[in-house]
């Protein structure tokens, strides 16, 4: 029986638990490694002390050791060595350790570095004063070999774990910072739009901000084939990385379509049924999208889910909601969408944002639709719509911070 234990083990699982083994082994020793190569800096001004604490270190394994006779001594070498620990003897005239504790902690490249104080001072009131300096352990003398090392062992490996998480946050950073770009060319830039303003007369501002390094909101535009501009403006639920995955999905997915004979609710059909079986359970979007038809001086439109739309002319004294009646995408597999119109006449506007510009958190309630029109109202005489989006923003910003990805598009028929 035992034979045969022995042999399933090997057979099945012995690879797996061999290489694991083997990996442990391998870390640890470049662990080891890592430590043993540290910098240590050792810092007392009696030459026999020195020497004692180097050879406890070379003992321990160390070879790369640097001398002070005093604190002014050490601030000065400290730059080019560049030490991964300093062993700091307390009582030293002229410039105690006390004080270059306090030196090194008020330097952001020293901050974090780990100070082992020495001291035949053994009340617990100097041990406090030390450590509010900003030393990192306190080692009281006579020294005793084997618990100078593992002190200082334990600090360095603390020190090697801790640049590794530094190292591996600023890798992160610039990973979110590169997938933070991707995600804002998802959405059309500055020569596009001006492109459509110059075909069609219809000129647009938006404004963006993700809640956190990534969202779930993105827009679109495309001319159809009957030169008629389509809009989309999508909110995945939730935010970060998971929703931002989303929206490169479905932004893959629209590319592939023909905007020819475009028509809203089928096309939010045709989302729906391609965007659910990719979306896990419990994982949704809001669309809305829709046409500008300058001949017929309307927008045909369909949401699902989505925010309700608002349209004006100059001269009406407050928007017209639209509806915003529709499933979510990627709720059910076979939802089924219904057009809707907005008038939209020569220098009419219309406006389109995501639910944070509402949810705008408000003494127990939030803005809602009602409290966003009348910003609205305040704000639509200005002409330029780069200005009466920045004023609209200013005004929400005012109000309360965003607790979800927000964007706004205001588009103008000049034409």
């Amino acid at each position: 029986m035992a034979g045969w234990v022995a042999g399933v083990s090997k057979e099945n699982g012995g690879v797996m638990a061999n290489d694991s083994i083997n990996y442990r082994k391998d870390y640890a020793h470049i662990q080891f490694t890592e430590i043993q190569n540290a910098r240590i800096l050792v810092v007392d001004d009696k030459r026999p002390n020195r020497l004692l604490l180097q050879a406890l270190l070379e003992r321990g394994g160390f070879t790369h050791i640097q001398l002070a006779e005093s604190g002014i001594e050490a601030l000065a070498i400290i730059e080019q060595f560049k030490p991964d620990l300093i062993l700091l003897e307390l009582l030293m005239p002229y410039l105690d350790g006390y004080d270059i504790c306090r030196r090194l902690r008020a330097v952001p490249a020293w901050a974090d570095l780990p100070i082992v104080v020495q001291s035949s001072l053994n009340r617990a009131e100097d041990r406090v004063r030390a450590l509010a300096a900003g030393a990192t352990d306190y080692v009281s003398k006579p020294i005793h070999a084997a618990e100078l090392l593992l002190r200082v062992n334990i600090h360095l490996q603390n020190r090697m774990l801790l640049n590794r998480l530094h190292l591996y946050h600023e890798r992160t950073a610039a990973e979110l910072a590169l997938a933070v770009t991707m995600q804002e060319r998802l959405m059309p830039q500055c020569p596009y739009v001006r492109a459509i303003h110059d075909q069609l007369g219809i000129s647009l501002a938006a404004h963006f901000s993700p809640s956190s390094e990534l969202g779930g909101d993105f827009w679109g535009m495309r001319c159809d084939d009957q030169d008629r501009l389509v809009l989309w403006l999508v909110d995945f639920s939730g935010h970060g990385i998971g929703a931002a995955l989303n929206t490169f999905r479905l932004h893959a997915i629209i590319n592939e379509v023909t905007f020819s004979g475009f028509d809203p609710a089928a096309f939010l059909a045709k989302m729906n049924r391609r965007l659910y079986p990719l979306l896990p359970t419990g994982q949704f979007a809001t669309m809305l999208v829709g046409v500008i038809d300058q001949r017929q001086n309307h927008f045909l439109y369909a949401s699902a889910g989505a925010t309700r739309p608002m349209a004006w002319q100059p001269d009406d004294s407050r928007p017209t909601l639209g509806d915003n009646v529709g499933l979510p995408l990627g709720v059910i597999d076979n939802a089924e969408y219904e057009n809707k119109i907005l008038d939209l006449n020569l220098n009419g506007r219309l406006f389109l944002y995501s639910d944070a510009l509402i949810e705008l958190p408000i003494g127990h309630g939030f803005l809602d639709e009602s409290g966003l029109e009348e910003m609205i109202i305040q704000h639509k005489n200005e002409l330029d719509a780069p200005c009466f989006l920045q004023a609209l923003l200013a005004s929400l910003a005012a109000t309360g911070d965003y607790e979800d990805d927000a964007t706004a598009l205001i588009i103008t028929r000049e034409r």
